[in-house]
């Protein structure tokens, strides 16, 4: 009998110490957190950070920075005053720049908000291009900009407006979408 209840008492004392290390193992992985992961919280900030995408050669294709960047656990990207390059040697170099973007599928399609501002550099057969907005949507790896809003359209002389607009970089093509307003000219005439 004896030793039944010394038996009894040893496995009460080893449950205790299998519970009390469970418990200090538990406090100290999560005690010392300052940050649990969320959807809404950022996993990682960057302040001045420039960001470039390159093409299977090796060759720059894309440049993106902003004075703030916040990217979370979903793939959601937040920035401030970004600013979007492509810089492709194939293309005409376009700048798109903005108050503030946000990407949610890790930077293929970025949507730019407020005083948005697109310039292309000028061409040999063309001049420089901007175009003014209030949003904007980037599909990055077809450089193809688009927008819904108001635009205004400069082409050295040459100037449109529309509601609605997308531009094809690739295919040097401004589309306007409804009521525009340019007379009869080709605002990015083809490339020889």
């Amino acid at each position: 009998m004896r030793e039944r209840i010394t038996a009894i008492i040893a496995i009460f004392l080893l449950l205790i110490l299998i519970a009390a290390s469970y418990w200090y193992a538990m406090k100290s992985t999560y005690g010392n957190l300052k940050y649990l992961p969320s959807e809404d919280s950022p996993d990682f900030i960057a302040t001045g950070a420039t960001v470039v995408s390159f093409d299977n050669n090796g060759i720059a294709k894309t440049k993106v920075k902003a004075q703030d960047f916040q990217h979370f656990s979903n793939d959601r990207v937040t920035m401030e005053k970004p600013e979007y390059t492509s810089v492709s040697p194939n293309e005409p170099v376009t700048h798109a720049k903005a108050d503030h973007g946000q990407s949610d599928d890790g930077g293929a399609t970025v949507h730019f908000q407020g005083n948005v501002e697109i310039t292309r550099a000028a061409s040999d057969n063309s001049d420089i291009t901007r175009l003014q907005t209030q949003s904007l949507t980037v599909e990055t790896d077809t450089n193809h900009f688009e927008t819904n809003d108001f635009v205004h359209i400069t082409n050295g002389e040459n100037t449109a407006t529309a509601v609605g607009m997308a531009l094809d970089n690739m295919k040097s093509r401004v589309k306007t979408i409804s009521l525009p307003k340019a007379g009869n000219v080709d605002l990015l005439p083809h490339s020889k």
